[in-house]
């Protein structure tokens, strides 16, 4: 359905109201105020969680950043670091902090990548499969095992401004560098977090970020998302030239509500000027019209493997293999259909083979001593493309003889009261995320769900980790001092020997194929099985230039320009 332009227009006008750089007055010397569509709704603004959805990895680019950067021709270079040095002997990297300021003009220091680190992403309590980001530093892997608590942890600020990491014996110091330019290692204030524990990222009232942009408006009900300039990035907040390092003063985005969603023709009206979505029908019109990048995450089906039914493998890759990932793909227009676990891997192991699915069935029912139960519901979330997806699935798994029953879920609110000011708050979370998370801690509310993997770096190590017993990002039960287990329950003791052996390689041919093995296994075993990869696409205004693209396919808006967008600025 097409939002109309009046409505658009009252949230840009909610969004000027609210925002916190002083109203609708905005100069023309302060930069351009653009109209533009970020995508589904995102309800926490925390670089380091556990997320389900790839649009909150694009949100989290914009507003955070980590030491380093890599764009799309695969460069790395300095971002919030102002320069490094390796010293092979001493094993170490010293990395010297440019001056750069959080949203609320407090300066960027070496203590807060630590403390993001060490304590947040290497919570041994803490479900984030990003900590294998960090597995290269000395000390990493026993801090997420739950061990001492007097760990040695080879990161330390060792002075204000300055990072001094002793990587493990036999890493590689590019690999590590570059795992250091993923956004989920961008650093976290721990004053914040522990004024806020649990719902700093999820309220305008403590969110601070270190990138390019701040979070200036976040309204549920009204679908209102705007994300004003960070005059700290990069330089003083008192710096005099406000557009040096961030060209634009604010995006004004919107979410979907009731269902409603804009109009690619709201582009040729000028109501938008850039979207990062579109509805389905949207999409394969105007292909040809989008720019196009491929994404760091895959969309995935787990299956929980507690579940009786998928405690077998035979069935779970009948599953994997009955889905039509061609069809798919026609669907949603944009994305790849999965070859492999890892994009660009090419493992092909869960190609689409309805007949080879059907063998696997007869042969998984044969060994059975009991009658193969066939009823199981798909969650997934609840917009249109997930939707679309499962629709095929479910068509693909009835094929198979299966009933499936389709289940969306969307936001989920909590009430809680705010520890500083006493005041009733009611926190915003993703359904699909929130049962995620749960399962994480073991608890695994669903048969089969459906969402985003994200890879969180182009080394196929970091995502397989996740499945490895001994290297799992999901923590410690603090109960128990048991490793906590992966969303779906999986283990296998192959699997943890070839992650293992990968994990102690010296040389990169002996790992990558330790690796590949690994994969194989995965997806051989099916416990998840991924259906397409995710690409990240634009429509953008003939007006509009200077968008491009990271190495993780999420789209760079720092120097973004809109032509004579003087004309655009209301100058009450």
């Amino acid at each position: 359905m097409k939002r109309t332009i009046g409505a658009l227009l009252l949230i840009a006008l909610l969004a000027c109201a609210l925002s916190a750089l002083g109203g609708c007055g905005t100069p023309a010397d302060d930069g351009a105020v653009i109209n533009v569509y970020l995508g589904e709704k995102i309800y926490d603004f925390d670089p380091t969680d556990f997320y389900a959805d790839s649009a909150a990895e694009r949100a989290m680019s914009l507003l955070f950043e980590p030491l380093f950067s890599v764009d799309a021709a695969g460069k790395l270079s300095c971002a919030a670091a102002k320069s490094y040095k390796i010293d092979k002997e001493e094993r170490t990297i010293v990395i010297t902090l440019r001056e750069s300021y959080w949203s609320d003009a407090t300066r960027v220091k070496a203590a807060d990548f630590i403390y993001a680190w060490r304590d947040v992403l290497l919570d041994s309590s803490k479900a984030a499969p990003a900590a294998a980001l960090l597995y290269d530093i000395e000390g990493a892997t026993a801090a997420k095992s739950g061990g001492s608590t007097a760990y040695y942890f080879g990161a330390k600020a060792t002075d204000t401004y300055e990072i001094t990491i002793t990587y493990r014996e036999g890493a590689d110091t590019d690999r590590l560098l570059r795992n250091l330019s993923s956004v989920a290692t961008s650093p976290l204030r721990e004053d914040i977090v522990n004024n806020a524990p649990g719902y700093w990222s999820k309220t305008l009232s403590y969110a601070v970020s270190n990138g390019p942009f701040r979070l200036a408006t976040l309204d549920y009900t009204a679908g209102i998302f705007t994300l004003a300039r960070n005059t700290g990035y990069h330089q003083s907040p008192t710096a005099e030239d406000k557009t040096k390092n961030v060209t634009p003063a604010k995006l004004m985005s919107s979410f979907a509500v009731n269902g409603e969603y804009l109009s690619y023709d709201d582009i040729a009206t000028k109501t938008v000027f850039v979207m990062n979505d579109a509805t389905l029908a949207d999409r394969k019109a105007h292909k040809d019209a989008a720019s196009v990048a491929d994404a760091r995450s895959a969309y995935v089906y787990a299956f929980n493997t507690d579940n009786p039914i998928f405690a077998n493998e035979n069935v779970r890759l009948a599953l994997s293999l009955a889905i039509d990932r061609a069809t798919v793909v026609n669907a949603i227009t944009f994305g790849k259909a999965a070859d492999g676990f890892v994009p660009g891997s090419g493992i092909g192991a869960n190609l689409t083979d309805m007949e080879r699915a059907k063998e696997l069935l007869t042969l998984a029912e044969a060994s059975m001593s009991a009658p193969l139960q066939k009823s199981f519901t798909l969650t997934v979330n609840d917009d249109e493309e997930s939707l679309a997806v499962a629709e095929i699935a479910k068509a693909a798994w009835e094929e198979l003889g299966f009933t499936v029953t389709v289940k969306a879920v969307g936001t989920v609110t909590t009430e809680i009261t705010d520890r500083q000011t006493n005041e009733d708050l009611t926190i915003n979370d993703s359904g699909i995320q929130k049962l995620l998370i749960d399962a994480a801690h073991g608890v695994r509310n669903y048969d089969v769900i459906g969402f985003d993997w994200m890879m969180y770096s182009d080394d196929a190590f970091v995502p397989l980790t996740a499945f490895a017993s001994s290297l799992t990002g999901f923590g410690t039960d603090v109960e128990t001092g048991d490793k906590r287990n992966n969303v779906t329950g999986w283990k296998s003791a192959d699997y943890d020997a070839l992650m293992n052996a990968a994990f102690a390689a010296t040389d990169s041919e002996t790992r990558d194929g330790l690796l590949r093995s690994a994969e194989k296994l995965l997806l051989d075993s099916a416990p998840i099985t991924p259906v397409y990869f995710n690409q990240n696409f634009t429509f953008s205004h003939a007006d509009i230039s200077g968008v491009t693209y990271d190495a993780a396919g999420n789209p760079v808006y720092t120097k973004i320009k809109l032509k004579d967008y003087e004309q655009y600025l209301d100058r009450e």
